[in-house]
């Protein structure tokens, strides 16, 4: 028989012994990429920065009809590549595809989509609210494709460059995240202090570098779905360039996995939605009562 004095010692024991074991089971479902979960908890803490900043893009009012479209039509077609792919096994190559996407044909339409809608409104609050959701949905972007590049780094074997930046979608797909790198870092210079951000500022470079790092970014894609032919022999002495007789043929992981009419209606998907952003139309510009309300959800 226990004493009474050590009732409560023995509460608290059980109490931490539930606590413990309910911590190690959190881990443990959020442990969902394999090998490296830390790879799970950048991509959910990705989701938890980008995803009310997605959501108001979606849902308030301004900026293109096409761009805004294609925010649902980028997030369809990633919850489709993502439950297809997830379906064939769950491994670092899936992860490389769904943080991929989800950076590139989700976060990033949704980044263009906000910046656009700050010409739908004239109140400066209204606009530094677009303006802040793009940035925010930018950094979104930069964690999402950091999350699918390392899955593909580190699924491949060991040594650099070794069997990496073989492929033209590879080399492709480098040059796009070497663009959205330094566009980055050209706006965290322009908007000056980050405690206290010029947050309204234009500059056609930055703007012209982050659509030819978008479009390098959905080519690369696209190109992925197609095939993932080597052009380059890094091992080799000298390092040998080449295009093989089969560059021609769609030869990738989408048609080994899906087969070759889903792989075709990814890469057709792929080119609307690369098409509507580059033309999105003009903005659509917002009563000032709409643009309050905007201010007061947003607030």
């Amino acid at each position: 028989c226990l004493k009474p004095a050590s009732v409560p010692i023995f509460a608290l024991a059980q109490r931490s012994a539930l606590g413990q074991k309910a911590a190690l089971t959190a881990m443990e479902a959020l442990a969902f990429i394999p090998e490296y979960p830390v790879l799970g908890y950048v991509l959910l803490g990705v989701g938890l920065l980008g995803t009310p900043s997605l959501l108001r893009a979606l849902w308030l009012a301004g900026g293109p009809l096409r761009s805004k479209m294609s925010v649902f039509h980028g997030l369809g077609l990633t919850v489709t590549i993502a439950s297809l792919t997830l379906k064939e096994g769950n491994n670092l190559f899936a992860w490389h595809v769904i943080g991929m996407s989800l950076g590139v044909l989700v976060f990033q339409p949704a980044a263009l989509h906000s910046i656009l809608a700050r010409h739908s409104f004239k109140d400066p609050e209204t606009r530094k609210a677009r303006v802040l959701d793009h940035k925010l949905l930018q950094m979104a972007v930069m964690g999402s494709v950091a999350v699918g590049f390392l899955a593909i780094f580190l699924n491949k074997p060991a040594g650099f460059p070794g069997r990496h930046f073989m492929s033209v979608h590879s080399l492709v797909g480098l040059f796009a995240l070497a663009l959205m790198g330094w566009n980055i870092l050209d706006a965290g210079y322009r908007q000056g202090r980050p405690f206290a951000p010029k947050l309204l500022w234009v500059s056609w470079l930055h703007r012209s570098m982050g659509t030819l790092a978008f479009t390098c970014a959905l080519l690369a894609v696209m190109l992925g779905f197609f095939n993932r032919t080597a052009v380059v022999d890094w091992a080799a002495e000298p390092i040998v360039f080449s295009l093989p007789d089969t560059w021609h043929e769609m030869d990738g992981w989408a048609k080994n996995m899906h087969g070759e009419k889903v792989t075709w209606m990814f890469i057709g998907a792929t080119v609307l939605l690369l098409a509507n952003m580059l033309v999105p139309g003009g903005a659509r510009a917002v009563p000032r009562w709409r643009g309050d309300l905007v201010d007061k959800k947003t607030s």
